[in-house]
């Protein structure tokens, strides 16, 4: 299944398989991934606040299958910034004849529904005519009269024209092609290319605030270049991960961790509990635990990539409120493969979990963000598939046998050991790696702990995470505590994404 996911990841993020041609013949300019464009934003549809730090434009057509699939990660990045992002969404239609979908999604916004009627069309995979838009439109309970209107008069063609002639200017050739701050992403790239690039603008923003620009997008691409100056082959590069070098990794959510706190080697582990690979290495992975239990502590983190384990993952934060996480982890593994509501109950008895509070989670759906967000994070530092395993920050790529991990692992203890008789706490081993590791923690930068020598204030980027994650988490006394640390801006921003989660700063 591993095999499976990891070669449909790496298919997606393919330049030449991710991009589809929309007008010119190969071998004109592209884009140079470092370079800043002057992008127009034009009079298209908008989501996201007028006054976000970051503005992504993407020319997208609904009958791009590359564009219906980079959606999820789209998803996911808004998540892992929440109050950060606008999104411009400009149409280069595939078929210049054939236009009836972006003109749809351009009447839905005229009656302020444009989100819902975008999701819907990219549902229907292409196979958008007259009769289905005027479907979609009386399920979002649009005023359809009005609606058949502006199909009628093409009252979307002139703004569409417009969208396709500002891409032409620019030498957008195909969809989707997105430019984060005036920065390109070239069609559906994985989430670490779409972070890195949101991290880039968030960087540029803040140098730039001082100043006080009347509007911040127009300024960041003032000065960029007016239009495709790169070789035709330019691309994103790939961001795969490299085990010999250390990453920036949280410690996870309450309760998924096992082991001592002050452990001198950390094992963080990014998993589903319906990959049978992941069940393999579940065992693997509580050997080393209990051979080195004095010297190691394990902590899970959720990435359900298959369609029947995104209830699973929450059920398990369900019963990690409870302390029960790692024996309804146990659980769950033993009996691989079945994760039906009634599977996940059985389970959480077999662990000892309180199923009245057990049950209301799952009904309400309570950990879900909890869950997507541990995901995304994962995904943002490059974790493709089940499992991932980073060892002091050092990533393992699927499961391993006894003999193999063990191995690695007493090498990391000797090591670590090396560094206590040298003089540094075993305690601080970990935050020592981190605070020379590359990548961010963008789920929870609080979980990534501080050397007992000395005290870090946190960046307001990384406050700003922990409040939000203390949030998700519905930890209001947390979530009041370090939100005291943000004013303007930032806290207007949590203030409204703490509030969706039931939390009142």
């Amino acid at each position: 299944m591993r095999a499976l996911v990891v070669s449909l990841l790496l298919l997606a993020a393919s330049a030449t398989a991710a991009f589809a041609q929309v007008t010119g013949p190969s071998g004109h300019p592209s884009f140079d991934p470092d370079v800043i464009y002057q992008v127009p934003r034009g009079g298209s549809p908008t989501e996201g606040p007028a006054d976000a730090p970051v503005t992504i434009v993407v020319w997208s057509d609904y009958a791009c299958g590359h564009c219906n699939r980079v959606q999820p990660t789209l998803d996911q990045l808004a998540r892992l910034y929440p109050g950060k992002l606008r999104f411009v969404h400009r149409a280069l239609p595939l078929d210049a004849d054939n236009t009836i979908a972006a003109e749809a999604a351009l009447a839905a916004a005229a009656q302020g529904a444009f989100r819902p009627m975008h999701d819907r069309l990219y549902a229907l995979r292409g196979n958008v005519d007259r009769p289905a838009v005027e479907l979609i439109a009386r399920q979002l309970d649009l005023d359809l009269a009005r609606f058949r209107a502006d199909l009628d008069t093409r009252a979307g063609a002139a703004a569409i024209a417009a969208d396709v002639a500002d891409a032409r200017a620019l030498g957008v050739s195909g969809t989707p092609t997105f430019f984060v701050d005036g920065r390109v992403v070239h069609g559906n790239q994985p989430l670490s290319v779409f972070a890195g690039a949101v991290d880039d603008g968030l960087a540029r923003a803040a140098a730039l605030a001082p100043s006080h620009p009347a509007d911040l997008y127009d300024a960041l691409v003032a000065t960029g270049h007016p239009h495709a100056d790169a070789p035709p082959d330019a691309t994103n590069p790939e961001t795969e991960l490299d085990i010999n070098q250390a990453y920036r990794v949280g410690l996870g959510l309450p309760g998924h961790q096992l082991g001592a706190v002050g452990a001198p080697v950390t094992i963080v582990e990014w998993s589903d509990f319906a990959c049978p690979y992941c069940a393999q290495e579940a065992p693997v992975i509580r050997h080393a635990y209990e051979k080195h239990s004095q010297d190691v502590r394990v902590v899970y983190r959720h990435m359900p990539l298959h369609r029947d384990s995104n209830l699973a993952a929450e059920a398990a934060v369900a019963a990690g409120a409870q302390g029960k996480f790692w024996a309804f982890h146990d659980a769950l593994f033993a009996n691989f493969g079945h994760l039906t509501r009634d599977d996940l109950e059985a389970a959480a008895k077999t662990a000892g979990v309180d199923l009245a509070p057990f049950r209301a989670a799952l009904d309400d759906r309570r950990y879900r963000d909890v869950v997507e967000a541990d995901a995304a994070d994962g995904s943002a530092l490059g974790v493709d598939g089940t499992p991932t395993t980073f060892v002091d920050g050092h990533p393992i790529n699927g499961a391993m046998d006894d003999a193999t991990f063990d191995k690695m692992i007493t090498g990391e203890i000797e090591r670590a050991h090396g560094a206590m008789k040298a003089g540094v706490e075993a305690a601080d081993l970990y935050a020592l790696e981190m605070s020379s590791a590359i990548g961010s923690e963008r789920a929870d930068p609080s979980a990534i702990p501080s050397a007992t020598a000395m005290h870090m204030e946190p960046t307001a980027d990384d406050r700003e995470r922990a409040v939000l994650a203390a949030c998700r988490g519905r930890e209001t006394a947390r979530a009041r505590s370090l939100a005291r640390g943000l004013d303007g801006a930032r806290r207007e921003r949590v203030v409204s994404a703490c509030s969706a989660s039931g939390v009142d700063l």
